[in-house]
C-alpha cells in the first residue's frame, strides 16, 4: 500500500488545503475592509512563492515522512519487540440507531487527544531545537524572514527544513502510534499553527492559559529583545509555561530578524544563512569553533556580511497591475508545475521531476525580481513569455491538452501586457530626464 498517497493522507491534505486557501482569502479581504495594513499584495506573492518552493521538495519529504513512521509503527516499534498486541480502534464513531445514526467511542477520541498531546511535546522540542541550533536555524529561518504577520508568513516554510524535522516525530512511531492516528494530531496542530498567525485576532481569554494563541504566536515572531526565542509551542503553550521559555504579548511587536534580508528572492530566503554558516566555518581556526559555528546558538557566530553597513531597504514596484500581473502569473506557474510534476510520475520520473522543479524554481525567482524592479527582470520575463510559447506549441501539438489556440492566445496575452509595463517605465523615465 502506497501510505503517502492512501486516502487518509488525501483526505487530510484537502482539508488543510481549503483551510489555508479560505483563511488567506478571509483576512486579505477584512485587512482590506478594516483598513488594517497587515497583508501587502507583494509580499503574499512572495510568501506563496516561497510556500510552492516548499511543496516541490515536499513531494519527497512526504513520501519519507509517512513511510518512515508506518514502517516503524508496524515493524520496529516497542510492541513489537515485546510482542504485546493493542487493537487500535480509529475510528471515534459507532453506529447507533439514535437520531444522529452514530454515537462516540470514548476510549478513541482520549486515545486520539492522547497522541495529538504526544505529537504536540515532540513539537515544542522541534521547534525549539529549530531556534537554538545554528544549522537547524538555517533552515527555519526562512519562516521568520518577512517584516509582516499574517497567513501568508504561516505558509511561509523552509524547502530544506522538512527534510530532517520528521526524524522528531518518530519516537512515537517507535512506541507504537498508528500512522492514521498520528496524521490526523498533526494535522490538527498544523492547521492551528496556521491559524495563530494573524494579527486580527486579539487575546482570547481563558484559552491564553493553555493554548498556544495569536497572541502568544505574535510574541514569537517578534524581533524585540525580550521576544526573542519565546513561545515555541504549536497547539498548546504549557510547554513553554513548564521549560521557561514563555513571554506575554506586552509591548507591540516588530517582526522579522535581527538582521534583515537585502533581497527577497526565493531562493536566497531559503539558504541565506546556509551561506552564512559556510562562510563562518571557513575562517573557524579550529574543529571546536567549527562546531560551535554549526550546533552552538545562532548568537555565538561570526556575523558575516554586511558588517558595520546599514543594511539596504527593500523596494517593491508602485504599480498595483504590475503586482496583479505578477499574482496571475505565479498562480499559472504554480498550476502548471504541480500539474506537470503529477502528469509526469513525480517521483517516479526523476529526471522529469528535477526539469520541472527548475523551471518553477527560475519562474518564483523572476517573479520576486519583478516585484523589487530589478532591471534584469524586465528582459527576462521577455524571454519567458516567448519560451513558453514555443513550449506550448510543441507540448499541446503532441495532443496532451486540447486546445493548442487557448495557450498561445493567453501567452501572447501577456506579452503584451507586460510589454506595456516596459513601455510605460520607459515612458516615465524618459519624461523625468
Amino acid at each position: 500500500m502506497n501510505i503517502a498517497a492512501s486516502k487518509v493522507s488525501e483526505a487530510v491534505g484537502l482539508v488543510i488545503g481549503i483551510v489555508f486557501i479560505s483563511g488567506l482569502v478571509i483576512e486579505f479581504t477584512f485587512s482590506r475592509l478594516l483598513k488594517k495594513q497587515v497583508v501587502s499584495a507583494e509580499h503574499l506573492i512572495l510568501n506563496l512563492s516561497i510556500a510552492s518552493l516548499q511543496q516541490i521538495t515536499d513531494v519527497v519529504n512526504k513520501v519519507v515522512f509517512i513511510t518512515a513512521f508506518a514502517y516503524v509503527q508496524q515493524h520496529c516499534s516497542i510492541a513489537q519487540w515485546l510482542q504485546f498486541k493493542y487493537s487500535w480502534q480509529l475510528n471515534p464513531f459507532a453506529p447507533s440507531n439514535g437520531f444522529l445514526h452514530f454515537s462516540i467511542r470514548p476510549l478513541v477520541v482520549f486515545n486520539y487527544v492522547f497522541v495529538l498531546l504526544l505529537a504536540d511535546f515532540c513539537q515544542y522540542w522541534l521547534h525549539r531545537f529549530s531556534h537554538e541550533v545554528n544549522i537547524m536555524w538555517a533552515g527555519h529561518i526562512t519562516h521568520h524572514s518577512n517584516t509582516e504577520y499574517n497567513y501568508g508568513v504561516a505558509l511561509r516554510q523552509s524547502a530544506i527544513e522538512n527534510i530532517y524535522t520528521w526524524v522528531f516525530f518518530m519516537p512515537l512511531a517507535f512506541f507504537g502510534i498508528p500512522w492514521q492516528m498520528f496524521i490526523a494530531a498533526y494535522a490538527i496542530s498544523l492547521i492551528w499553527q496556521f491559524l495563530v498567525h494573524t494579527q486580527l485576532v486579539n487575546k482570547l481569554g481563558v484559552l491564553e492559559y493553555f493554548m498556544s494563541t495569536p497572541s502568544h504566536h505574535r510574541v514569537h515572531h517578534g524581533k524585540n529583545p525580550q521576544y526573542i526565542d519565546k513561545n515555541y509551542g504549536a497547539f498548546l503553550i504549557i510547554w513553554d509555561k513548564l521549560f521557561g521559555s514563555f513571554e506575554p504579548e506586552v509591548e507591540p511587536v516588530e517582526y522579522g530578524i535581527t538582521k534583515p534580508l537585502e533581497n527577497m528572492n526565493p531562493v536566497w530566503c531559503n539558504v541565506h544563512h546556509h551561506v552564512s554558516i559556510f562562510n563562518a566555518l571557513k575562517s573557524a581556526e579550529s574543529r571546536g569553533k567549527k562546531w560551535r559555528v554549526l550546533f552552538g546558538a545562532p548568537v555565538v557566530m561570526p556575523v558575516t556580511g554586511n558588517t558595520g553597513k546599514k543594511a539596504k531597504h527593500i523596494t517593491f514596484t508602485a504599480q498595483p497591475e504590475k503586482k496583479g500581473y505578477v499574482f496571475i502569473n505565479y498562480l499559472l506557474a504554480a498550476t502548471a508545475t504541480f500539474w506537470a510534476i503529477n502528469y509526469s510520475g513525480g517521483l517516479k520520473n526523476t529526471g522529469a521531476y528535477l526539469i520541472i522543479s527548475a523551471i518553477a524554481v527560475f519562474q518564483f525567482s523572476l517573479f520576486a525580481a519583478l516585484l523589487q524592479n530589478k532591471r534584469w527582470a524586465d528582459y527576462a520575463e521577455v524571454i519567458r513569455l516567448c519560451v513558453i510559447a514555443v513550449v506550448g506549441v510543441v507540448v499541446l501539438s503532441a495532443g496532451r491538452v486540447v486546445d493548442i489556440g487557448t495557450a498561445i492566445i493567453t501567452t501572447a496575452l501577456l506579452l503584451l501586457l507586460f510589454t506595456q509595463f516596459i513601455a510605460a517605465r520607459y515612458r516615465k523615465n524618459f519624461a523625468t530626464t
